[in-house]
């Protein structure tokens, strides 16, 4: 039997829809699934510690845990940055592509400069905030930076390109590599030292990817969506954004440290170890699908608060559902780590809705990267940040500070995104306006 044309035609729109609606579901279960895996081996991981270092050296640990992923956070910036200029150059198709920076190339140089600056800076900092500080974890650092600048660059490339199983099997093979390093030191008992150096291993997975499957050797040869000047000067403000960005989402233990006298950090270890439990669940998911989400935010073609408004809207429900939850059972899970973390319900449900709200600025964030408003994401988390590490600065009880520290700097920070993008959307309105004569 015959088809008449137009129902072959909306048969086959229909069939397409259907195709991208099946691929998009399986990107995000990719994602989602891989992202599950990091945030557990990452628990894995405090278990360990927790079980075979005293408190006062797991307080170490922490710090260094809190260095290490700030710096990483840092550099996650070339990601984003990475996975913008990728997704925009497919989008624009734009004839001189391919004058483009090429990514990992770009990122690997970045990486350089920054590992520059660690091992030069490190003399003075690292022996200040780590005891078991050695020639040999100074040179680990800073390799393991340069390592990790591909290796976001890889991600972001890999995000560009929707290679969202590729993107996800990376993030997966970082976080495993990580956690086996980490389990195989603390049995063979090799103490701080060990575990420090163990947590330095997952930047070496993204070298095997790019040279030994076929989407890694693609992303090899991405270019970006501009040239080498431009690129760099954009990737200079996602990492200063990154910077800011990872002072409180992995950077804050170290912070803490900093600003607190050795006989109250000695005893902080429960605290830290909560603000990292609590954020985990929320902050881990939504970092591993940010390069998910702009492309989707990218590709929309709708104004970003449209975007946002359900959203944020499920992070403010689920988050104030989970700290009351986290206030009810948070006690029981925390003395799983030992007798010696105790903490009050109280501040287990804070620290659970003060990680809402770092989510809300990381997603309002993201709304104004892809946006190309790359000052206003900026300004955002400075913003947070600044607020946030004044307020540890107030002469007061260090729970309470770090409570209201991870509450009112991410608000501060999301307000100043949102009224970046409204003003940005009021001044294309009225240029709108202008050229039409009204």
């Amino acid at each position: 039997m015959n088809m008449d044309p137009a129902e072959s035609t909306e048969a086959l729109k229909t069939g397409r829809g259907g195709a991208a609606a099946k691929s998009s579901r399986g990107s995000i279960s990719f994602v989602g699934l891989s992202s599950i895996f990091a945030a557990g081996s990452g628990y894995a991981i405090f278990v360990l510690a927790a079980r075979v270092l005293p408190v006062d050296q797991n307080a170490d640990f922490l710090a260094f845990w809190g260095v290490l992923f700030g710096l990483f956070g840092v550099m996650t910036g070339l990601m984003h940055e990475a996975t913008r200029a990728v997704k925009s150059a497919s989008l624009n198709a734009r004839p001189k592509a391919d004058r483009g920076a090429r990514i990992i190339g770009s990122s690997v140089l970045i990486g350089a400069v920054v590992a520059l600056a660690v091992a030069l800076s490190g003399t003075w900092w690292m022996p200040s905030l780590f005891k078991s500080s050695t020639p040999l974890l100074s040179v680990g650092l800073t390799l393991a930076v340069v390592l990790y600048a591909g290796h976001v660059g890889l991600a972001g490339t890999l995000g560009g390109r929707e290679s969202w199983g590729s993107y996800a099997a990376l993030t997966t093979a970082e976080s495993g590599l990580r956690l086996a390093a980490v389990a195989a030191v603390a049995v063979l008992g090799f103490g701080l030292g060990g575990l420090e150096l163990a947590a330095l291993s997952g930047t070496l997975v993204w070298l095997v990817f790019v040279f030994l499957t076929p989407q890694g050797r693609a992303a090899l040869g991405q270019r970006a969506d501009v040239g080498m000047g431009a690129y760099l000067r954009r990737c200079g403000y996602s990492m200063a954004t990154a910077a800011s960005s990872a002072v409180l989402i992995t950077g804050f233990p170290a912070l803490i440290k900093l600003m607190s006298d050795d006989a109250e950090f000695a005893r902080a270890a429960p605290l830290l170890l909560a603000v990292s439990l609590t954020r985990a669940p929320i902050l881990i998911p939504l970092q591993a699908f940010q390069g998910l989400v702009m492309t989707k935010l990218m590709a929309s073609g709708r104004p970003p608060h449209r975007n946002l408004l359900a959203p944020l809207g499920l992070i403010a429900v689920g988050g104030l559902g989970a700290g009351l939850l986290a206030a009810l059972i948070g006690p029981s899970i925390m003395l799983i780590f030992g007798p010696d973390y105790r903490l009050d319900g109280l501040w287990v449900g804070l620290l659970t809705v003060d990680a809402a709200l770092l989510a809300v600025v990381t997603l309002t964030g993201t709304a104004a990267l892809s946006a190309g408003r790359h000052r206003v994401y900026l300004a955002g988390w400075f913003t947070a940040t600044a607020v946030s590490v004044a307020l540890l600065a107030v002469p007061a009880p260090l729970d309470l500070k770090v409570v209201c520290s991870l509450a009112a700097g991410p608000l501060a920070g999301s307000a100043v995104h949102i009224w970046g993008l409204w003003a940005d959307r009021r001044r294309g309105n009225r240029s709108s306006a202008e050229e039409k004569g009204i």
